[in-house]
């Protein structure tokens, strides 16, 4: 794990000042303990290197045998010593017993053909001194984040914004688009960014910078090839227990000590169980604890970590806790970000970070094996869609009714959210199952001159676009690889790098094996979801791994009881200063009287309004620190 950033100059173009390249690596010096840096002509890397691998030889930057070829990279190549043992069997010279150097050497046969090859999450820069060639490339899945931007003919990139930002001759203009989005989203969906001028590397892409011309490319595509003929229960969870199994020992793999964020839902706890069956030495693992019972999992944690003996951390957040770490945390995001769970992971990795320097976790089983309500949702809707029209104004009606509940995930906003989406079409539904707020209430609470200046201004438009580019008749599996390309990759990806290497650690997702990942979408939606029940092959295969439970357990999320705390003094001072409308009239976005509404329809009940809310009340308090020069 590192954090990366470099520039390349094109033939007429502004070189890149002195200075740049240091002031770029200092903007990520939380990244990394180690600093690196080379610079020649039109080209400079750099990189703030957390040792993981081969902790005192394979410093950064890297270099082939003879020079020709400098690298510095991010992440893990989990596959390495298998390429490495071919390579060395081509006549390739190794100088580091790391990871990366292979890709110096890979290069060197395929150029970037060997992308696909590679198993593992990484982001990378490796410049061509020959061809005056930069290749920067992104994992499969994108685990692993870079960023761009082009200045005065200058090609930057970092694995941060605040690295781009920290230079005088990158612009900063917020982009309209992004801010309407972020709101009804939660994040900043991609390639794009807060800022017009700055853009990321697509998932499964490379950028080639070469006589100041830019070219992008793709080498995978998430596959949707369903098995035929479809597996059975039994022969789907044997592969998905097999292919788990290998890619939490590839994740095992460290010089350094590995732990586990343990929430005690499904997918952590069979990480956790997986990992003590093939490392059975004394296992950390790590868990939150909330005061607020319907937040609070550490009943199940403490079963789990019971179970396989581990050294077992819990770490109890409060509402004064959370309300003044909002400043801090949001440095480390450089764009609006709200994602509930964030704040509790930033602090459970400074819980982990003296113990252990990498954290397994469990992203990605709910995207690639059905585990999500919104997949049962639209798995039920036909079904609603049938009652005669009547019946289903009663039923939207009643459950308006339903008196307003500030418990984690609650029946009364379940029921609202589903009547409401269940006619809409399925990308539609599935924006607003998800979604801060709708459309139509961004639309009520942005200024009008603001929004002539958004392009797109409804957000179910991309999820429509998304959900349109993916092949294929099983629409349950396109709904999961649509979240895998958004609400994954921009969202709960975004949030476990930003806040692991808040404290210098990395973490690792098993479940986003680019193996497992393809096997799983194999697998036809009916075989992952019947009923009620989801992430079939997985529960299945699990039988006798976990407590009975917690192996059936409903799926609760992390998430913090902000709907509860709204209504204590200092949260709910906070909420009102933020959107008073004076503040909000500085920005030149929102319809204060509209925003003001909406805060007292949630405060007298007539509505739940918390997600928006959260979601506007971060958006000032960011636009806020921008405008001042804060968290950039």
């Amino acid at each position: 794990m590192c954090g990366i950033c470099g520039y390349l100059t094109a033939p007429a173009g502004e070189p890149a000042r002195e200075g740049d390249l240091a002031a770029m690596l200092a903007a990520i010096r939380h990244r990394g303990r180690e600093d690196g840096q080379w610079q020649e002509g039109p080209a400079g890397l750099a990189c703030r290197r957390l040792p993981i691998l081969d902790l005192a030889g394979s410093r950064q930057p890297l270099a082939n045998e003879d020079g020709s070829l400098v690298l510095v990279g991010n992440g893990e190549i989990y596959n390495w010593r298998t390429l490495r043992q071919d390579l060395e069997g081509r006549g390739h010279r190794f100088r580091t017993q790391g990871d990366l150097e292979c890709l110096l050497h890979l290069y060197e046969e395929e150029q970037e053909g060997f992308l696909a090859r590679l198993r593992g999450m990484f982001a990378f820069a490796l410049y061509d001194r020959r061809a005056n060639r930069l290749l920067l490339a992104r994992d499969h899945l994108g685990v692993k984040p870079l960023f761009y931007t082009q200045a005065k003919g200058t090609l930057f990139f970092a694995s941060e914004i605040k690295a781009l930002t920290a230079l005088p001759q990158v612009g900063r203009t917020l982009s309209p688009q992004a801010l309407a989005d972020y709101l009804a989203l939660q994040f900043v969906p991609r390639p794009g960014t807060v800022y017009q001028e700055i853009a990321e590397l697509a998932p499964a892409s490379f950028l080639k910078a070469e006589n100041g011309r830019l070219t992008t490319g793709t080498y995978w595509q998430l596959p949707l090839a369903e098995a035929t003929p479809p597996p059975s229960l039994a022969e789907a969870a044997g592969e998905v227990m097999t292919l788990l199994r290998r890619a939490v020992a590839r994740r095992l793999m460290a010089d350094v000590p590995v732990g586990v964020l343990l929430s005690g839902g499904v997918d952590s706890s069979a990480i956790a169980a997986l990992t003590r069956e093939i490392a059975p030495e004394q296992l950390n693992t790590f868990a939150i604890v909330f005061a607020e019972e319907s937040f609070d999992e550490s009943r199940y944690s403490r079963l789990m970590a019971q179970r396989l003996g581990s050294r077992h951390h819990e770490l109890v957040l409060d509402e004064d806790t959370i309300a003044g770490s909002l400043a801090e945390i949001a440095y480390f995001f450089d764009e609006p970000f709200c994602e509930g769970s964030a704040i509790p992971i930033y602090h459970i990795c400074r819980l982990a970070s003296p113990k252990v320097t990498v954290l397994l976790s469990g992203e990605g089983a709910d995207e690639t094996l059905g585990g999500y309500e919104t997949y049962q949702a639209r798995h039920l809707s036909p079904l609603y869609s049938w009652l005669p029209a009547p019946i289903q104004r009663g039923l939207a009606a009643l459950a308006s009714r339903l008196p307003v509940s500030d418990r984690k995930v609650s029946l009364d906003l379940k029921l609202r959210r589903f009547t409401a989406g269940a006619g809409l079409s399925p990308a539609a539904a599935h924006c607003w199952w998800r979604a801060a707020m709708s459309d139509a209430d961004k639309r009520r609470i942005l200024d009008p001159g603001f929004l002539a200046t958004v392009p797109r201004p409804d957000s179910a438009a991309l999820y429509e676009a998304v959900l349109a580019s993916i092949p294929g008749r099983d629409l349950l599996n396109r709904l999961m690889a649509t979240d895998c390309r958004l609400h994954l990759v921009d969202d709960l990806l975004l949030r476990a790098d930003r806040m692991s290497m808040a404290h210098t650690m990395e973490i690792r997702v098993p479940f986003l094996d680019v193996d497992l990942v393809e096997a799983a979408f194999r697998i036809p939606s009916p075989v992952k979801i019947r009923g009620l029940a989801n992430k079939r092959p997985l529960r299945h295969g699990l039988k006798g791994l976990l407590p009975e439970s917690i192996r059936t357990r409903v799926k609760k999320g992390l998430n913090m009881p902000y709907q509860k705390w709204f209504k204590r003094r200092r949260w709910r001072e906070l909420l009102h200063d933020t959107l008073a409308p004076a503040r909000l009239g500085r920005h030149g976005l929102f319809q204060a009287a509209a925003v003001q509404g909406l805060l007292a329809e949630h405060e007298a009940g007539r509505a739940n309004h918390s997600h928006a809310l959260w979601a506007m009340m971060h958006l000032v308090l960011w636009l806020d620190a921008n405008r001042a020069g804060g968290p950039a």
